[in-house]
């Protein structure tokens, strides 16, 4: 009998086993990674298949299917009354400058991305002070529609702060929906029942559950802020006391990018929410409510574009690489995590060698996500050794993201240079190419670099061998971080 019991388990071990395997080799894209799965479940019993399940199966719910068909049907509702306000201007406002990023915003829009669009306003913040207090003057100033998303929305006093005036705002009878995130805001329960108890909306984004489909990847990274589909906020700043620039605990500065926007674009923004709501509430607003007639609000170009686990190819990861493959002089980079993958790695090194100067500002050690920290620093090294210039901030948190090239072009928005924001996470970033607003970023840029400290090749070798092996064995896990 216990032969016969053992034979049964050996045989679903077995199974199990190869059933996994296969799992792996139909839903991992990249050689090394469905070897590197496929070795550990076959060596590593039951601990290989528990972390599979675990970190490595990204499962999308098949909700997402729907979210997939649903966004597809937006373009031709946006587009058509959209363009035909925007396309005489676009057409006679290129410059060269702009002429020669042209290839770049065929490639995006091919992907399935909005259209640039001219006629914006953009304003951008340092810091969360000046923005939170823009947004709440947004809000109250809104008479038909309030749509908010954010990765984290912390119920301390800013949190607070920021559910009392959109609690208003439902009680006076405007329209209020809220996506967070169902990790990130996880602790906040004042916030949704508030509001929902105001008569407004709001939905968590796959939160987990015991039995249910979400897993800890696959998170809504996004920070967005809409009113009347008229003005809109998005960047790096989520809801919480320390985006204020008092760092949990520490008394440290918090240093970040933010962005008011608008005119045409707006609508594109609004398109990303309405597509999120379809997907977290399990329904679809008439889209045409929520897009007023757009009307011209400045002189600025704006591209938004949207990356996630739901596209084929992610339009985000496309636009970094296009970027810094048509570099000349200068790349610039302010991501607080830096855990590239191979192509990035690869088209910053080969530019560094090449003659461009590539500069990196991230986060110096302590950083939120220790993990995350000592990953980067294995990936440090040999962009180091190609020539690329790295700096830590070291007065608090450097949480701002955004590229810029040459000096003519920029992305600014969610997305950090990891794998997370760019293969598993939803991100959302704005692509800039007028003077103004480039020579704002590189300005932002260039004032973060005087409290910096420039990481070297003997900085690293100077690490204690301790956090030299943590390092190594982190790099292992460079695939979700």
């Amino acid at each position: 009998m216990e032969g016969w019991i053992s034979a049964i388990v050996s045989f679903s071990y077995f199974g199990a086993v190869v059933l996994s395997v296969i799992t792996v080799l139909v839903r991992k894209k990249e050689p090394a990674s469905a070897l590197g799965w496929s070795l550990a479940i076959v060596f590593l019993p039951v601990i290989g298949i528990g972390l599979f399940l675990l970190i490595g199966w990204d499962r999308v719910s098949i909700r997402l299917k729907k979210k997939i068909l649903h966004r597809l049907a937006f373009p031709s509702q946006i587009d058509e009354s959209a363009s035909l306000l925007t396309r005489e201007v676009l057409d006679e406002s290129r410059t060269p400058a702009q002429e020669r990023w042209q290839p770049v915003e065929k490639l995006l829009t091919d992907i399935d991305q909005a259209p640039r669009r001219t006629g914006n306003s953009v304003k951008l913040y340092q810091g969360g002070g000046e923005a939170f207090e823009e947004m709440e003057a947004a809000i109250a100033a809104a008479e038909h529609h309030v749509h908010v998303e954010f990765f984290i929305f912390r119920d301390d006093e800013l949190g607070q702060r920021a559910t009392a005036a959109l609690v208003k705002k439902a009680r006076e009878g405007v329209e209020v929906r809220v996506i967070v995130d169902g990790v990130g805001s996880r602790g906040n329960r004042r916030l949704l029942r508030d509001l929902r108890r105001a008569g407004g909306e709001g939905v968590r984004f796959l939160p987990i559950r015991l039995f249910g489909r979400a897993t800890p990847h696959l998170r809504n990274h996004r920070k967005i802020v809409i009113c009347d589909g008229k003005v809109a906020f998005f960047g790096g700043l989520n809801v919480g006391i320390e985006y204020l620039g008092r760092r949990r605990n520490r008394g440290r500065d918090w240093f970040d990018l933010h962005v008011r926007l608008e005119g045409p674009s707006v609508w594109d923004l609004q398109e990303i929410f309405l597509e999120d709501w379809d997907f977290a509430n399990r329904s679809s607003p008439d889209s045409d409510r929520y897009l007023p007639s757009p009307s011209l609000a400045g002189n600025a170009s704006v591209q938004i574009i949207a990356g996630g686990p739901d596209q084929p190819v992610n339009a985000i990861r496309q636009g970094f690489i296009a970027g810094i493959t048509r570099a000349q002089k200068s790349i610039r980079v302010l991501t607080p995590y830096l855990v590239p993958d191979l192509t990035l790695r690869d088209s910053l090194m080969v530019a560094s060698r090449g003659g461009i100067s590539v500069e990196i500002v991230m986060q110096f050690p302590p950083a939120d996500h220790a993990i995350v920290q000592l990953c980067g620093e294995h990936f440090m090294h040999e962009l180091l050794e190609a020539g690329v210039k790295i700096y830590g901030f070291t007065e608090g948190m450097m949480h701002a993201k955004a590229i810029m090239i040459d000096g003519e072009w920029g992305m600014i928005g969610t997305a950090n240079l990891d794998n997370r924001s760019l293969h598993l996470n939803f991100e959302q970033m704005a692509v800039l190419d007028g003077s103004k607003e480039i020579d704002e970023l590189e300005a932002a840029f260039t004032s973060i670099l005087a409290r910096c400290r420039p990481y070297t090749l003997e900085l690293l070798a100077g690490r204690r061998w301790s956090r030299k092996m943590l390092s190594n064995v982190a790099r292992l896990l460079a695939p979700v971080l």
